[in-house]
């Protein structure tokens, strides 16, 4: 009877020690399958003050959820830029949900609001109704890309200080970024 018991517990074990192993070896991703820290860098048009490149940390938790802050430097192509003190940059906040699909492409959501640019002495505030709406993660999980894709309609969900829009304003907005994961 010892025997015949654990003869038949052997099939009983590789059915479910069969779809583990597959699922664990694809290298796919689980809906909420990224985490850790990546430092991205790459262009945008959602700054108030001109197009610029962002610079910033993106983090990234099993459970669906991240955040991530930089900066954002103008860019001027008729003239030098101007001292960081004279408003250059504005800092980023954002929080989001995320979800993965097993090939690692991303969708970003913002379920309270999008993201939001601060000047560095505070004056000038923005935030967007939205953010970057979708990437993609490479099979090992070191490398993410991060953007708007086409031009992507924002609107100001909150703004104050002078020489940024006002709430409701609609804008064409593009972000592209890549990041490596630094831990």
């Amino acid at each position: 009877m010892k025997k015949l018991a654990v003869l038949m517990m052997i099939p009983a074990l590789a059915m479910f020690m069969v779809p583990a192993m597959v699922s664990a070896d694809d290298h796919g991703y689980a809906r909420h399958g990224i985490h850790g820290l990546y430092a991205v860098t790459g262009f945008s048009t959602c700054n108030p003050t001109g197009p610029g490149i962002v610079e910033g940390d993106w983090k990234f938790n099993y459970n669906g959820t991240g955040s991530a802050h930089g900066v954002v430097r103008s860019l001027s192509v008729n003239a030098p830029p101007p001292p960081a003190a004279s408003g250059s940059y504005m800092n980023f906040t954002v929080t989001f949900e995320y979800d993965v699909t097993r090939d690692g492409r991303i969708t970003f959501q913002y379920p309270s609001h999008g993201l939001t640019l601060v000047s560095p002495d505070g004056s000038k505030s923005i935030t967007w109704d939205k953010g970057p709406g979708h990437g993609a993660i490479s099979r090992d999980g070191e490398t993410i890309t991060i953007t708007c894709g086409p031009p992507v309609e924002l609107s100001v969900y909150q703004s104050s200080g002078t020489g940024v829009p006002p709430k409701g304003t609609p804008a064409n907005c593009v972000t592209t970024a890549v990041g490596v994961r630094l831990h």
